[in-house]
This record gives structure tokens, C-alpha cells and sequence, in this order.
């Protein structure tokens, strides 16, 4: 994999693009690999909660887009011998991403654009047939072939609108590039749950906190209904078991918590030669991804304070610990728990970097029609296009996930001491908590802002309903 630094030289001029669009490229770089050939390669993880701003591209023959493994819906359509002229067609900085069948013939395509002056392009590990087997959504629909080599228009940025209206909100969810669908079995399996901040162009499923709001419910129920304060062992025993059980862990920061974070750091003498030299956002970035060693206790002191930590819903919980129902030392301690085992080389660990400003313009609660089971689709929603910003929420998938995570807690008693017992109380306090919680961050976050319910059938089908505002009749749910 590129490490960030070498990346540098591939990042537009400072001030080119816009702050946000800096973060997307920057976050872009940090999941590319290589094929031992030198392809740029991303994965289909990846790839399916990418929203608008990248292109995905389908180099396939006609009858593999309408054949049995079909094609990602809102895909662009340009066969392999056009596939070069891309590079005259699209901006050398557009992020781009080749699909073939397997890969086998869009890695040598994604190289040759990149060696032709395309800076953000990559071929989808596994093509079609491992989207297919991962779980996520795919279609048939002859449609695809009338647009044959057409780039589809991407509606552009406009004024932020606040707030969000129902049609808004309907426009936002009908375009097909602002949404991506995953079945809740593979969601187990290979996704992960992102907060729900609106600043995040990626498809989401959203929870206050993501993976890392979840697990603090969670430990935070846990004490209560045992009477005990966790300690730091025990926090780091339940966290590594719940990375190598779940798989995929999720924490965000923000580009305004960073700058904070920068900061404090230059103040320290103890860090002085460890961060000598280095004056760019990706040189941080590769600093902060893989610190050295002997320097990551004294960083962890200015990571943990809570102006430094990009997640608002963590910071929160760590300000006003009483009104979140969990100990501040709790929170720090998962952080650190994250930091720790990123930089031992966990995997599974996902650290997003958010830029600007929250500008939402409203709170969407996104349902499905059908009680959800292992093949139900569920949509993951790109919260921030083309101008428009809201906090996305997946009620019915946190609420199926707390279920699995209660069972899971009391299984570790050889961590804790819990058993069968008391999985009723702790999944009983989640829900209370979680209800708190998500209150007190939507208080603070979404004053006033509109509450939409959207909720989807089983053809993608939709329809959006306005229940009430923040802090009025009816709260987010």
C-alpha cells in the first residue's frame, strides 16, 4: 500500500478544491493498494459506501451488465476500448473506479489511466462476482445498455439548504449515486456502523457514534446493571474481543479536532523529534496512523482530551458524562483501546477524517418495510451531496445490532462478571440509554431541524414522511 506521505505528490494543490474535497481525496489514499503489478486497487467494502463523488465505471461486455451477476446500480457504462479516453473526458483529480468481472481486466485499465495523469483511479478487487458474494445490491436492468459510454452528469454544489425540505430529502434519496444496498447478513459480516454526522459523503448506516458510540452503550449498561466499574483491562479485553467477533470498528475525527490536536502536540517537547519535519495534512496523517513507538503514551494524553476528539457524539458523552448515563473515563478508555490496537496493526480498525462544518439541514430516520432478516436490503445512505447535509439514522438495524451485542457481552465472563441473566437487562438498559443519548446529541447538534422518516420497500421504492422537529412532539427515534 502507498504509504501517505509518497501520496503527498498525488493531492491537488493546497486551496485548489475545497476542504472537503481535500478530506475525500485524502481518505481515498489511505484505502488504495497495489497489485503486485502496481495496479491501484480499493476494495468492495470500500467501494459500496462511496457516494457521489466517485464515479464507478462498468468496463464489462453488454450481456455481463444485464447477465447473471448484473451490475452496480447507477453505474456508468464505458466498454474497454473506450476506456482510455476517460482521461481526456474527466478531470485529471475525478476519483474513479474501474469494475470488470473479476478485476482481471480493469486493474491494467485503472494502471493505465493513472500512468496517463489520472490521480485518483482504481480497479474493484474481485469485480462483480466478489460484490455479488459480499452481499450488496445488484441489477439487471437493460436499461444500462442505452447509456453506453455516457458519463452521467453530476448535479452540482449548491447553496446549503437549512432547513431540509421533504422534497429535499426525497431528491437526496432518488439519486442513485447517493445510495448503496447491502444485505443485513453481509452488514454483520463486512460492514461496519457509522455515525450519524452529516458531514460524511460516504453511504452510511447511522448511529450516534458509529461502532464506537455502539460499544460505549453497551459497557456503559453493562456497569449499571452489574453495579461495577469496568477497568481499563477489562475495557481493553472487551474491545479486542469485540473487533476479532464483529470484525470492522469505526471511529471518526474532524479536520477542526485535528488542527485542535496539532496544537497541543507542537507543545509538547516530549514529541518534538518525533514530529520534526513534518508541515502537511498527509505527513500528520501518516504520523498519527503509525506513530513511533516510544512517543504513542504521551500522544494518547492530547488525543484523549475531549476538544480533540472529531466525533461529536463521543465528545459529548465525555463533557457531560451524567447526561449520557457513561463514565468519561469509560469513553477515553475505548478510544484508547481504538488508538492502541490501530497502531499495533489491527485491521479492523477504520479512523475517517471529516471535514467542515455540521450543516445539516435535517435528521432522517431510515426504515424498511419489511421486519428485517439475514437477506433484507438495507440502504446505506450517502448523508452529504452536492450541498446537501443531514444526520442519517438506521433505527432498525442499531436496534438489531444491540440485540447481538447484549448476548455478546454476557458471553465474556471470563472478562466480567456476567452471565444468560442478564442479557434482558443489559439489552433492557441499551435501549434506554441509547434513547438518552441520542437525544442529547441531536439536542445539542440538530436544534431545531426538521425530523423526516423515509422509509424504503423491498423494490427501492420510498417515501418520506415529516414527524415532527428536535426537541418538539416527537424526537429521532
Amino acid at each position: 500500500m502507498d504509504d501517505l506521505a509518497s501520496a503527498q505528490a498525488k493531492l491537488p494543490p493546497i486551496g485548489s478544491v475545497p476542504a472537503a474535497e481535500r478530506m475525500i481525496r485524502a481518505n481515498w489514499l489511505t484505502h488504495l493498494e497495489r497489485s503486485p503489478s502496481g495496479s491501484p486497487l480499493v476494495w468492495p467494502e470500500f467501494v459500496a459506501r462511496q457516494g457521489a463523488s466517485v464515479r464507478l465505471v462498468d468496463v464489462r461486455e453488454p450481456g455481463e451488465l444485464v447477465g447473471p451477476l448484473g451490475h452496480i446500480p447507477g453505474v456508468d457504462w464505458v466498454p474497454t476500448d473506450r476506456v482510455a479516453s476517460l482521461r481526456e473526458r474527466l478531470h485529471e483529480d475525478d476519483i474513479v473506479v474501474l469494475i470488470s468481472r473479476a478485476g482481471e481486466r480493469s486493474a491494467p485499465l485503472a494502471k493505465a489511466l493513472e500512468e496517463a495523469g489520472m490521480r485518483f483511479v482504481a480497479s474493484m478487487v474481485g469485480g462483480m462476482v466478489t460484490w455479488k458474494y459480499l452481499g450488496f445490491q445488484t441489477s439487471r436492468d437493460a436499461a444500462v445498455l442505452s447509456r453506453r459510454d455516457h458519463l452521467a452528469e453530476r448535479r452540482a454544489h449548491g447553496a446549503v439548504e437549512r432547513p431540509l425540505s421533504a422534497g429535499a430529502v426525497e431528491a437526496h434519496l432518488g439519486d442513485p449515486t447517493s445510495l448503496r444496498w447491502m444485505k443485513l447478513a453481509a452488514l454483520a459480516l463486512h460492514g461496519r456502523q457509522s455515525c450519524v454526522d452529516g458531514r460524511d459523503e460516504t453511504g452510511v448506516i447511522g448511529t450516534p457514534g458509529g461502532d464506537s458510540g455502539e460499544l460505549l452503550l453497551g459497557l456503559a449498561a453493562l456497569e449499571a446493571v452489574t453495579g461495577s466499574k469496568l477497568s481499563p483491562l477489562q475495557i481493553g479485553a472487551f474491545f479486542s474481543r469485540r473487533i476479532e467477533t464483529f470484525g470492522r470498528f469505526y471511529l471518526h475525527g474532524d479536520v477542526h479536532a485535528a488542527n485542535e490536536l496539532i496544537g497541543s502536540i507542537r507543545g509538547d517537547r516530549r514529541l518534538d523529534a518525533a514530529i520534526a519535519g513534518i508541515t502537511d495534512s498527509l505527513a500528520w496523517r501518516a504520523f498519527f496512523s503509525a506513530p513511533p513507538a516510544h512517543v504513542r503514551e504521551a500522544l494518547l494524553e492530547h488525543a484523549l482530551e475531549p476538544t480533540h476528539i472529531g466525533c461529536g457524539h463521543l465528545r459529548l458523552a465525555m463533557l457531560s458524562p451524567e447526561r449520557y448515563g457513561a463514565r468519561r473515563e469509560l469513553a477515553q478508555e475505548l478510544v484508547r483501546c481504538f488508538f492502541r490496537a490501530r497502531w499495533s496493526g489491527a485491521v479492523e480498525t477504520e479512523y475517517e477524517v471529516l471535514a467542515g462544518s455540521h450543516e445539516e439541514g435535517a435528521v432522517v430516520n431510515i426504515l424498511v418495510e419489511e421486519p428485517l432478516r439475514s437477506y433484507t436490503m438495507i440502504p446505506l445512505v450517502s448523508p452529504t451531496a452536492n450541498g446537501t447535509q443531514m444526520f442519517v439514522n438506521h433505527p432498525q438495524v442499531s436496534a438489531q445490532a444491540r440485540q447481538d451485542l447484549a448476548h455478546f457481552l454476557v458471553q465474556q465472563h471470563d472478562i466480567a462478571e456476567v452471565g444468560a441473566a442478564h442479557v434482558e437487562p443489559i439489552l433492557h438498559e441499551i435501549g434506554r440509554l441509547a434513547g438518552v443519548q441520542l437525544g442529547e446529541t441531536l439536542g445539542r447538534l440538530a436544534a431545531g431541524l426538521p425530523i423526516y422518516e423515509a422509509r424504503f420497500g423491498r423494490k427501492g421504492t420510498f417515501h418520506v414522511t415529516a414527524c415532527g422537529h428536535v426537541g418538539g412532539p416527537r424526537e429521532a427515534a
